[in-house]
């Protein structure tokens, strides 16, 4: 016990002694004024978006390294925004008496924000599985995605979607990020409705299994919400989201999995309440190689108000990541997943648990573990072997295209797993702990574009290559 305090009294020790130093240093520090701050280059981004971001003004007095930090804040700041390709901050001295003046510009070459794209996707959790199962080509998505980023150059997102193929969708969604004069609050709202020919219906054997329907519907879905947001500073964000969910299923699903749904019928109505708060000082969102990350996620859905619905689910999920820059090549991260609900017989549909998004250990993209609780650890060791640079592709008019950033990255990682449950139908991942390692080929480039080609190894004594296309932490 004595060994502890020992510990403990050291900590506080150079815990003091730093703030001291570090106290000193900024005394001494040469005191500076911002005389002007000026903006080019945002032709579309209306300014008062753009000095959102910024940490500091016109006429602030701070000490010049307090000046070099903001600079290096306000950049990744305004990055994180996916609104801009390059951010460069140019600070000048204009007079040194009686004290330093700095005039800043800040360089802007803005992102392309309106794109009517044709719609050619694959409905699969990821590549790397509808590969596996044989690369069936009728589960493909096709139709046109109007997604119009920086509407009205105020940061705002109007998303309209025409989807056919394997799965139908119709939709829209809209996105405010301010609604007040202090740009604080903001707000969102949408409705879609999807129709599906084949759904999952069980698992077995680690693995989903689905029925396809050709005459008719599996699964018919009416989603509608709306969203408040409340962003204080330039880190923190919480949103507060009610929903409205219809779901209508064929009786066939019901006859192959009873417990896909509780319910009296084969159709289910319920609202959704959640709440998301984010703590957010990552360098580059995209693909971070130093900061640190927080979110926590609390969700309810199932209020009783329909007869016969029996939806009751609630759970909380949060993640914490955390990035380390070694040296101008060398980095690494480590992120935490963990997520708790309320026990009891949930639908199926609703118990999606390991396997989904980017909760999943590398090395198992073929299977899922089904669940309400789970806990997810990954890892990443990461060496520049070319450190980010900018190419310019000269007969492209186009500054938002014509400069391309990237990098590439090699990457070493180890994950694990555990997800506790009850199993059934073969399901053997469940309460085991499940270890996943290998290599990684990553590629970073402008529009936020990642590109992860990994070869990865399981307990199972299994191994594969796998193709993903976002940052793995």
């Amino acid at each position: 016990m004595q060994n502890h305090y020992f510990k403990l009294l050291f900590i506080f020790f150079i815990v003091l002694f730093s703030n001291q130093v570090i106290s000193q240093n900024q005394a001494n520090d040469t005191i500076v004024i911002v005389n002007s701050l000026e903006l080019i280059g945002n032709k579309v981004t209306v300014d008062k978006i753009v000095l959102r971001e910024i940490t500091f003004r016109a006429g602030d007095t701070l000490s010049r390294e307090e000046l070099r930090q903001k600079l290096i804040e306000s950049r990744e700041n305004l990055m994180n925004t996916s609104l801009f390709n390059f951010v460069t901050f140019h600070d000048t001295l204009v007079t040194t008496h009686p004290q330093e003046r700095y005039n800043v510009q800040v360089e802007i070459v803005e992102q392309w924000y309106i794109w009517p794209l044709p719609i050619f996707e694959l409905a699969e959790r990821n590549f790397s599985t509808w590969w596996h199962e044989g690369h069936d080509f009728s589960m493909i998505n096709y139709g046109l995605f109007l997604d119009w980023k920086n509407f009205r150059g105020r940061k705002e997102h109007l998303k309209i979607l025409l989807q056919f193929g394997y799965d139908e969708k119709l939709g829209f969604s809209y996105y405010l990020p301010y609604i007040d004069k202090k740009q604080t609050v903001g707000m969102s709202f949408g409705f879609n409705q999807t129709k599906n020919h084949e759904i999952s219906y069980m698992t077995e054997n680690n693995q989903v299994k689905r029925v396809k329907l050709i005459d008719s519907y599996a699964q018919i879905t009416y989603h509608g919400f709306l969203a408040f947001s409340h962003r204080p500073n330039i880190y923190q964000t919480q949103n507060v989201e009610l929903s409205y969910n219809d779901k209508q299923f064929a009786d066939t699903v019901s006859e192959l999995n009873p417990m896909f749904y509780l319910g009296n019928d084969d159709r289910a109505q319920f609202f959704k309440l959640s709440y998301f708060f984010r703590n957010d000082h990552r360098d580059y969102k995209s693909y971070p190689l130093k900061g640190y990350y927080f979110d926590v996620v609390i969700e309810k859905q199932g209020f009783g108000f329909f007869k016969g619905t029996e939806v009751n689910l609630f759970d909380i999920k949060a993640n914490v990541r955390k990035y380390w820059k070694f040296s101008n090549r060398w980095f690494f991260a480590s992120g935490f997943t963990g997520r708790l609900g309320n026990k009891g017989n949930h639908p199926y549909f609703l118990t999606t648990g390991l396997g989904y998004g980017r909760d999943f250990v590398r090395g198992y993209e073929y299977y899922v573990v089904d669940g309400e609780d789970y806990g997810l650890l990954k890892t990443d060791l990461k060496f520049a072997i070319i450190p980010q640079q900018v190419s310019t592709i000269k007969f492209i008019p186009l500054d938002q295209f014509n400069k391309i950033p990237w990098a590439v990255y090699l990457s070493l990682f180890a994950d694990f797993a555990y997800a506790p449950g009850n199993a059934y139908d073969g399901n053997t991942l469940q309460n085991d702990m499940l270890v996943g390692y290998g290599i990684g080929l990553n590629l970073v480039t402008y529009y936020d574009m990642v590109i992860r080609m990994e070869y990865s190894f399981n307990k199972m004594g299994e191994s594969g290559f796998f193709l993903h296309f976002i940052a793995s932490i």
